[in-house]
């Protein structure tokens, strides 16, 4: 069935029935409200180190890359003068997979004679495994947080030097990592998006977003979602 005031196909009649009776509508947050281009907007160093932190990061990264956020660090890291044939110039030992449970991951690495294992993912859940004061741990959370109401995806940088490969943890949740900092995240919403909720408001639908961002970020990019101009 066809529509051309609607500009709409439809295969199956029973398809119009069941939309014309949607009050929810999910949508996933990156690639359909955003552009699912990201880019590096800012950086936070724990023990001001910031070129170690972004050397970290990249090495974190996978030697071929195709995820928009690891194009996206390894961009920032190029911007920094450190190029991939740097970052990738020594030997992968070992891979900590990257897994929806773990939301972390890892790289171990030989480089000049030393090992150093180089770990990014959920700060909640790279935090876990950091062998960190206190207080560093307090600083982190307020970072965490003031990085996610600018509606940035935060994602942790952490490290760990094994003397000789024996002393290799053999999964990244055996790790004691040290933290070097936070890496924040923009992704820019379409264009369009403001005006398609409003529709959907005005037709009596509430829109969801689906999202692997922590509450804070969510809420912010919502927010700005229904008031920017």
């Amino acid at each position: 069935m066809a529509s051309g005031k609607k500009k709409s196909l439809v295969r199956k009649l029973p398809s119009v029935e069941i939309l014309g009776e949607v009050s929810v509508l999910c949508v996933d947050k990156t690639g359909t409200i955003t552009m699912n281009q990201m880019t590096v907007q800012s950086t936070w160093s724990l023990n001001d180190n910031t070129n170690f932190l972004i050397e970290t990061m990249g090495l974190g990264c996978e030697t071929d890359i195709y995820a928009p956020m690891e194009k996206a660090m390894l961009s920032y890291c190029d911007s920094h003068g450190i190029s991939k044939e740097h970052l990738f110039g020594g030997e992968l030992i070992k891979e900590y997979a990257f897994t929806n449970e773990l939301n972390m991951m890892g790289h171990v690495w030989r480089r000049d004679d030393k090992i150093i294992i180089a770990a990014k993912g959920l700060p909640e859940r790279i935090l876990t495994v950091c062998n960190m004061s206190y207080k560093d741990m307090e600083f982190t959370e307020q970072k965490i947080t003031e990085m996610s109401k600018e509606g940035l995806r935060v994602i942790a940088i952490a490290t760990m030097k094994p003397q000789t490969e024996s002393d290799i943890p053999e999964r990244i949740t055996d790790c004691s990592l040290t933290l070097l900092g936070l890496i924040g995240l923009a992704d820019p919403s379409r264009e369009n998006v403001k005006n398609d909720i409003a529709v959907c408001n005005k037709a009596g639908i509430r829109v969801v977003m689906i999202t692997g961002d922590n509450g804070i970020t969510a809420a912010s990019i919502a927010k700005k979602l229904v008031c920017k101009q």
